[in-house]
């Protein structure tokens, strides 16, 4: 029993001694290492794929961080010209609208065939919206409008009547509304009927058959100024009838009118 005791004491003694050597030798490489100049040169060796893998990751992420960056300036800067981008077409399309609004203006304006007192106003609501052939305008009282006031269109297309005034809007009935009678000339001689409103500008009168009328004629109001009512679009016969239907029209589409004139007592 005490023979493997002595052999385990000296397995263990052998061992210390080797490491103490190896311990000794390695100090002996490294003094004669650093007597030569060398042991930067091991170090940097050493270290130097370390290093290399690291500025090579840094790289990688500082580019990729870049291509990111420039994605999003990319992507701002593309925004921010769509915004631009938008708000150009808005203002040509504005800038279209307001031509045109000055072009009708023009027009309308350089249509009054010598009326007075004429002031000119936007329809607010037309008659396809508000029932029996009535529209409303924006001026009223404190513009001097009255009720009985004339309303016309491009100076020479009369259309109806101011019925209602308040402060700032009015409300004109249409001499097409239906029911309403009016006195009119028709034709080149100026044949006096009475004509009625048949409602969306249209209008009926009945006249001796033996009256030559035709489609196209005039149909005016008896006034001074110019005050065209509309144009013959139909007539319409019976053979056991003295009479016969002319039909006439106004000349616009009262669903698309924008801008009216009426005549002030002032």
């Amino acid at each position: 029993m005490s023979y493997p005791l002595k052999n385990n004491y000296r397995s263990r003694g052998r061992n210390s001694r080797l490491k103490i050597i190896a311990i000794i030798i390695a100090i002996v490489i490294l003094f004669f290492i650093s007597q030569l100049g060398l042991l930067g040169e091991v170090i940097h060796r050493i270290a130097s794929p370390l290093w290399k893998a690291e500025n090579y990751t840094v790289d990688k992420f500082s580019g990729m961080f870049s291509v990111i960056r420039s994605k999003k300036s990319l992507i701002s800067e593309g925004r921010a010209l769509r915004e631009e981008l938008g708000k150009a077409n808005a203002n040509l399309l504005i800038q279209k609208v307001y031509q045109k609004e000055n072009e009708d203006l023009k027009v309308l304006l350089g249509r009054n065939n010598g009326r007075k007192n004429v002031i000119l106003s936007a329809v607010l609501v037309r008659p396809s919206i508000s029932p029996f052939d009535i529209i409303v305008i924006d001026i009223g009282k404190g513009s001097g409008v009255e009720v009985g006031n004339k309303v016309v269109y491009e100076g020479a297309l009369i259309i109806g009547e101011v019925s209602e005034v308040d402060a700032k809007s009015s409300k004109v009935k249409l001499y097409s509304s239906p029911g309403e009678k009016h006195i009119a000339l028709i034709g080149p001689r100026s044949v006096q009927a009475e004509v009625e409103g048949f409602g969306a500008g249209s209008f009926m009168a009945k006249l001796p058959r033996d009256m030559e009328i035709n489609d196209g004629d005039e149909v005016v109001m008896p006034n001074i100024s110019m005050s065209i009512l509309g144009f013959v679009q139909k007539i319409e016969t019976e053979v056991a009838d003295s009479f016969q239907k002319v039909i006439f029209k106004i000349p616009i589409n009262l669903s698309e009118l924008k801008w009216v004139e009426v005549e002030l007592n002032k």
